[in-house]
């Protein structure tokens, strides 16, 4: 990392609710890569938009990274974090369930909207919320995704044993409602009309995954990129 991600990295954790910290932890290599992303941003760095900004962590390094007007919709919102964490930034929240409402926010509006780890956790057709997701956005305005990649090596793996690649049906949780492969989500962007659409294949390196797992992962993504655990896709509209 540079001294800039660092120095973002400290600050976020400084200012991050405590029932976030693990989480952080957890993806923190997710973070510093999407950190560095809009650190390089060359666009000017206001009107931003998070969809689902849970511990308020990206919109958090945004401010710091010098991004103004700093907005976050997600179908609940905690009041903890209203109370700890947003009296000090003053970012602009809104609750939206994005099954059936519309983003409360004019046409055209944002420069940057974040969908990063929150695609997969619809559990509705996702084609209305990417529609909407282009309409707040200004021509020329970037959506960033990022979400677990249907076909990474892992879950080919579980296929290859008959082992179902989403949560135990028997858990009273469903996490991860639906993953989707880079086909898919270009065919979603490009029905709701982005024309310039960039997917990259990525491994964050979970912590959760052994010493073996990582290193088959890294040999194999190296010669077949498109089996790396993660995709990262920015489209402009």
């Amino acid at each position: 990392m540079t001294s800039l991600q660092n120095k973002i990295i400290d600050k976020v954790r400084e200012s991050g609710v405590k029932e976030g910290e693990d989480y952080f932890s957890f993806h923190q290599r997710r973070f510093e890569h999407l950190f560095e992303l809009l650190d390089k941003q060359e666009e000017s760095k206001r009107n931003l938009l998070e969809v689902g900004f849970g511990f308020l962590h990206s919109l958090i390094a945004a401010h710091y990274l010098g991004y103004q007007n700093l907005f976050g919709i997600d179908i609940d919102i905690n009041e903890n974090i209203l109370n700890k964490v947003n009296k000090k930034f003053n970012f602009i929240l809104k609750q939206c369930d994005l099954a059936k409402d519309k983003i409360p926010f004019e046409t055209s509006f944002f420069n940057f909207v974040l969908l990063t780890e929150t695609l997969e956790h619809f559990n509705f057709h996702p084609r209305r919320a990417i529609n909407e997701l282009y309409r707040v956005l200004k021509p020329g305005g970037r959506l960033i995704i990022t979400t677990p990649n249907l076909f990474r090596l892992n879950n080919r793996i579980k296929f290859c044993l008959r082992k179902s690649i989403y949560d135990d049906i028997k858990k009273e949780e469903i996490i991860h409602y639906r993953e989707y492969s880079s086909k898919e989500i270009k065919y979603l962007l490009r029905e709701a009309g982005f024309k310039n659409i960039k997917i990259n294949y990525i491994d964050f390196g979970y912590p959760d995954r052994n010493k073996l797992n990582k290193l088959v992962n890294k040999i194999f993504g190296f010669f077949f990129p498109g089996l790396r655990p993660n995709i990262l896709a920015i489209a402009i509209k």
